[in-house]
């Protein structure tokens, strides 16, 4: 399901939509002389943001099925290391090697770190973009881990376990996919990330953003019928919800 900071913004583009259509009920009475909260206006920028909002949506979808892909990708490799390790520590390597193995196994499975993972965007169509954008770095670093982890063994002359999937060489050959599975997601999240900003600038900017509208216009409404009236009561029960930071 979507995260709650999506739902308020396209609660914030709905209720847009309900405040300029509640204006144009209040008839000629409502004539504004700020011009960006005209109901024309208003429903120009409803227009906005909801194309806005569908550009961001499209985007998502494109990077639905690359970062599920991914994720399947990168599943074994802690596994793999943990037993590339265990066999590591069961030979004859000096101890200075295999510290230096755990350090970098230890990188590369997240422990004594915060592990960032990546989500595939929800049903509906949104994604938290700032946490891809940090498990994407999570995702590069751990690659590259690997890649230092693979050349370390490569150099253990007691690193030579029987077990095919153990090999140096076989490790490696994981490496490659998992750098282009990286670098295709690096691309997809250019423009998630670009029209996540536009949209939260239609909503969100300043003056022009929906959220500073919609409280200008209400206290229009105010003005216009009273602080008290029915009117203004209507208005004032439309919520909007400022960005979560």
């Amino acid at each position: 399901m979507a995260s709650s900071s999506e739902s308020g913004h396209a609660v914030n583009i709905a209720h847009l939509k309900l405040l300029a259509d509640t204006c144009a009920g209040f008839g000629v009475k409502y004539n504004p002389s700020n011009g960006d909260i005209t109901v024309v206006n208003l429903k120009a920028k409803w227009t906005t943001v909801t194309t806005a909002q569908g550009v961001l949506t499209t985007a998502v979808e494109a990077s639905r099925e690359p970062i599920n892909l991914r994720t399947i990708l990168f599943a074994p490799i802690d596994k793999l290391v943990t037993r590339s390790l265990n066999f590591l520590n069961s030979t004859k390597a000096s101890a200075a090697v295999k510290k230096d193995a755990k350090g970098l196994a230890d990188k590369i499975r997240g422990i004594g770190s915060t592990k960032k993972t990546a989500s595939a965007p929800a049903a509906d169509g949104t994604i938290d973009v700032l946490t891809v954008s940090n498990s994407q770095q999570s995702y590069v670093q751990k690659a590259e881990n690997y890649l230092k982890y693979i050349e370390l063994i490569a150099t253990i002359v007691d690193y030579a376990p029987n077990e095919a999937d153990l090999k140096a060489p076989a490790m490696k050959a994981l490496y490659t996919p998992m750098k282009d599975a990286n670098d295709a997601i690096g691309t997809i999240l250019a423009p998630v990330d670009q029209a996540r900003l536009d949209r939260d600038h239609g909503l969100y900017d300043a003056d022009s953003g929906v959220i500073d509208l919609a409280k200008a216009c209400k206290q229009y409404v105010k003005a216009l019928f009273g602080a008290t009236s029915a009117e203004a009561k209507l208005v004032t029960g439309i919520k909007f919800s400022p960005k979560k930071k």
